[in-house]
């Protein structure tokens, strides 16, 4: 089932001439057959690898859900959110709250609008910046190591961890 006719043919159309590689992922519900032959610099995939393709991407534009931000955020890429149901409308509105990237709302989603968000990410250094702000805020919390003690301390004290100040 398809929850958002016309998104990514509204993606493709806004973006295909853009001078950009545009890889675009569909999911498993549809064929990368059903929308033809593409132009050399865009690829039409049902699912690639985030961790590869993430770090070499200028802008990203998704459906705002909590995985592909984080991905993005932890490599300090900017995105354009087009927020479809569940948390996205939230995560998209958390992205715009931070300066990391534009929302593209549910009756915005036409090829200008997708290409106007697009071409304002790339062309304003400022979302980068906040992207990469964010990436090193991430990367300066204590990790599963930090994680592991407090649960460890949780078991031996039975009592609640208060944050130290």
């Amino acid at each position: 089932m398809n929850r958002t006719p016309g998104l990514y043919e509204a993606i493709l159309a806004g973006l295909r001439d853009e001078p950009i590689a545009l890889v675009v992922g569909i999911g498993r519900q549809r064929d990368p057959a059903d929308f033809g032959p593409q132009l050399p610099h865009v690829r039409i995939e049902r699912h690639f690898p985030h961790a590869a393709l993430l770090p070499r991407c200028a802008v990203v534009v998704t459906h705002g859900g909590f995985g592909t931000i984080m991905g993005c955020l932890a490599v300090g890429v900017p995105v354009v959110v087009i927020p479809v149901n569940g948390d996205q409308p939230r995560n998209a509105r958390r992205c715009a709250d931070l300066g990391v990237g534009r929302v593209v709302g549910p009756d915005e989603r036409t090829p200008e609008a997708i290409r106007a968000a697009v071409r304002t990410v790339l062309a304003d250094p400022v979302y980068r910046a906040n992207a990469e702000r964010v990436r090193d805020e991430l990367a300066a919390l204590p990790g599963l190591e930090h994680a592991v003690a407090l649960l460890e301390q949780l078991a031996v004290e039975k009592r609640p961890i208060l944050a130290q100040r």
